[in-house]
């Protein structure tokens, strides 16, 4: 970072370039090309590879470490800049080397990263993500700058982009802000819910979409009273539910692909679709971390492109499934082409229709 006077204790700034390598990295932009901001978090990931998890009591030997871009927030911003639209980062991050790491990382990922602010009063946030050879997780995060994340201090960028993406790592009063800002500005807003922090019918009315995995539309549903009589495996029921609280909806299952709607009264064909995944061989599984980020990135870059959901949510299903090859989150993302190649491959799984929703005409 450049010299600097420091600011008072909780205050921010806005970041300058880091150096002349830095900016050379950032992306031109252009007035009139589509604009994702992603409002979310910042870390500094330790990836360490384990043989296995240890019980409670028990040490683990880690096998190697490294140090890499990570947080929902940033992730997804890479998975937008790799999908080949404009991503503006609005974050917080400390006064600190960790910082340095983050937003040269974020620069080398295509990423606008003008817009952060920066603070004396937290660290950079950071996460530590174990991994066992068949590419499970597990994750510890310490928030650090990212619980003063104010979003009021991005409106000007939140006004002028097409979509809003957000996601739950954030405090929650600061995600129910970005719905209300967005909503204001008439910016489409793209709801990650994830972790399901804050849940109110006004928060998802915003939402379109609203993406969140099985377990996680679940504990929307019941923290909006609304998962009565509905089985917790039922999807197309659970959609069903969440229509009647935001325009549309997209469940993420894993190795299932994901499903998704759009009811007709928000313009959408009144179907349930189910657009499963790529089989990738388990031995081929490296590292899960971020597939969730690349799927949701990726969604709001065809999107912002004019994209419709189909084919966004193909795209998405492509990036989340190519993302497990390798270790870490954003190093593993495709670029657009190879996601075009990915879609137009014949072995590409095809769509297909579940069902209709109530919501209709």
């Amino acid at each position: 970072m450049q010299p600097h006077h420091r600011n008072a204790p909780g205050t921010h700034r806005t970041i300058q370039p880091i150096d002349a390598t830095v900016e050379r990295l950032m992306p031109d932009s252009d007035p009139g090309e589509p604009a994702v901001v992603i409002c979310g978090s910042l870390h500094q990931d330790t990836l360490a590879q384990v043989a296995e998890f240890p019980v409670p009591g028990e040490a683990a030997i880690v096998e190697s470490s490294a140090q890499a871009l990570g947080g929902k927030g940033a992730n997804q911003a890479s998975a937008v800049a790799h999908a080949g639209v404009r991503a503006i980062m609005a974050g917080t991050v400390g006064e600190d080397p960790a910082a340095d790491l983050v937003l040269s990382e974020l620069a080398a990922n295509g990423v606008d990263a003008h817009s952060i602010q920066t603070t004396w009063d937290e660290p950079t946030g950071s996460a530590f993500i174990a991994t066992k050879p068949d590419g499970d997780h597990m994750v510890f995060v310490t928030s650090g700058a990212n619980a003063i994340t104010d979003p009021m201090e991005f409106t000007a960028e939140i006004s002028e982009a097409d979509i809003l993406l957000a996601q739950g790592e954030l405090r929650p009063e600061a995600t129910e802000q970005l719905g209300m800002i967005a909503n204001l500005h008439g910016t489409r807003f793209i709801l990650n819910l994830a972790p399901v922090t804050v849940v109110t019918p006004t928060l998802i009315d915003t939402a379109d979409p609203l993406i969140v995995n099985r377990t996680e539309a679940w504990e929307v549903l019941r923290k909006l009273g609304a998962a009565e009589g509905i089985r917790r495996g039922d999807i197309v029921t659970q959609i069903d539910a969440l229509l009647e609280y935001c325009a549309s909806v997209v469940i993420s299952m894993g190795d299932e692909g994901s499903v998704y709607a759009r009811a007709e009264v928000d313009g959408g064909d009144g179907i349930v679709w189910h657009q499963p995944s790529l089989k990738v061989p388990a031995e081929e599984i490296v590292d899960t971390t971020g597939a969730g980020d690349a799927f949701a990135g990726t969604i709001a870059a065809e999107l912002a492109r004019g994209g419709t959901a189909e084919r966004a949510v193909a795209l998405g299903t492509a990036a989340g499934s190519l993302a497990v090859r390798s270790l870490g989150a954003t190093s593993s993302y495709a670029d657009q082409a190879t996601l075009e190649a990915t879609v137009a491959s014949p072995d590409f799984p095809a769509r297909r229709r579940l069902a209709e929703t109530t919501k209709g005409d």
